[in-house]
């Protein structure tokens, strides 16, 4: 495949793995500063994650000059999954800009992530740049801003004494003792959560993406949990404890330790029980958004979606056609029925006639954002015809599933 430049499209081999590195180093660190992808993310980079044939690149006289990266994400809930393909390491040399390199090299990420049969694909950035490529912001993430002595007196009043320090936290890392077996360990904890995306081998590559700290937490000497935390130590990306009742003795437990006055905690709304309790806890709560995705395979995506709503908001029986149109000028439009029935849900092709017709990115933004409750107020919207409370459907990936 060629460009209507003056490069040349190739995928990228094991071999070129050091070139590819270095490149995506040079121009990110251009912008950002100094930036290390290996260390960033080693799920994808360590020596042993760099079999992955996963780079899509443009070359001029035989140098790279444009990269773009697929990494391969399931997810999955009891029985269903869905495949993804999640761009990141996207990368132009800063002379080779303007010449269509970035266009090229989506159109054959996409082309690639069909031919493999994926259901999606997602990516985080700008999002007027990538909404050129059809991705929107989807999900809906909570952030809470919890301030040291809000959690005190939260101890104090549940009789949670915030004394002695009951919880130990310890850094997972090679020189940790039996790092594998308390590995184990917490990989059961994490397969407690709603959705998934990691295997065992790549968990606790995982939990270091973006150079984040993971740590194991140990009560009376066994391991009860883990706590995912930001590099620069002030944002709580993901945690798992083994009784959830527990959950503000450890913040005050580990805000003491760490010396923290404040800690920003993030949530997905199927985390509805923690963002009741997190909520009590807080100074400040935000709501955003939390990716940009493109819908690839809609039936299996929406259906994976519903489900996972299920889990934590059963959903009332019934059925809400939707036209899917790449163009709402166009005349002819796909047309899928999702139906929940007898506690199960699935979404169909169907002839019948759509209660909303909406525009690929606008579905997007409008089923599972937010957004959803603006749209649904306007009185011309079909939107509000749904079964109540289907609406919006969750889309969260925790930050070390992030790519």
């Amino acid at each position: 495949m060629g460009t209507d430049a003056a490069g040349v499209y190739c995928r990228g081999t094991v071999s070129e793995t050091e070139d590819i590195l270095d490149f995506a180093n040079m121009v990110f660190s251009m912008s950002y500063g100094g930036i290390d992808f290996a260390r960033q993310l080693p799920k994808a980079y360590a020596p042993q994650r760099r079999h992955m044939l996963t780079h899509h690149l443009i070359k001029e006289n035989g140098r790279i000059r444009a990269l773009i990266d697929t990494y391969p994400l399931t997810l999955r809930q009891a029985e269903s999954a869905v495949c993804a393909a999640y761009i990141g390491t996207v990368s132009v040399h800063p002379d080779s800009r303007g010449k269509g390199y970035m266009t090229a090299l989506m159109a054959a990420a996409e082309a690639d992530a069909r031919a493999r049969q994926c259901d999606l694909m997602i990516l985080d950035g700008r999002r007027h740049r990538y909404r050129h490529f059809g991705f929107e912001q989807a999900g809906i993430r909570y952030s809470f801003k919890l301030q040291l002595q809000y959690i005190r007196e939260y101890c104090e009043n549940a009789n949670q004494s915030g004394g002695a320090c009951a919880y130990r936290f310890v850094l997972m890392e090679p020189g940790m003792g039996g790092l594998d077996e308390v590995v184990d360990k917490l990989y059961r904890l994490y397969m407690r959560r709603t959705v998934t995306a990691r295997t065992r081998e790549d968990f606790h590559l995982c939990l270091q993406s973006m150079a984040a700290d993971a740590y194991a937490v140990f009560a009376g000497g066994e391991p009860v949990g883990y706590m995912n935390i930001s590099e620069d130590g002030q944002e709580l990306l993901e945690l798992e404890i083994q009784d959830g009742v527990e959950l503000p003795k450890l913040l005050w437990d580990f805000m003491q330790e760490m010396e923290l006055s404040e800690l920003e905690v993030t949530a997905g709304a199927d985390e509805a029980s923690r963002i009741d309790l997190l909520d009590r806890l807080c100074g400040r709560c935000q709501i955003g958004v939390s990716h940009q995705i493109k819908i690839l395979n809609y039936p299996r995506v929406l259906t994976f979606l519903l489900k996972w709503k299920q889990q934590y908001a059963p959903l009332a029986d019934g059925e809400f056609v939707v036209g899917v149109a790449e163009d709402r000028n166009q005349a002819e439009c796909r047309r899928y029925c999702l139906r929940v029935e007898q506690g199960g849900a699935s979404v169909c092709e169907t002839q019948a006639l759509p209660a909303v017709i909406l525009e690929e990115m606008e579905l997007v933004r409008m089923v599972t954002t937010g957004y959803y409750y603006h749209a649904a107020a306007c009185a011309e919207n079909a939107l509000k015809k749904a079964p109540a409370g289907w609406f919006p459907l969750p889309f969260h990936l925790p930050n070390a599933d992030t790519f």
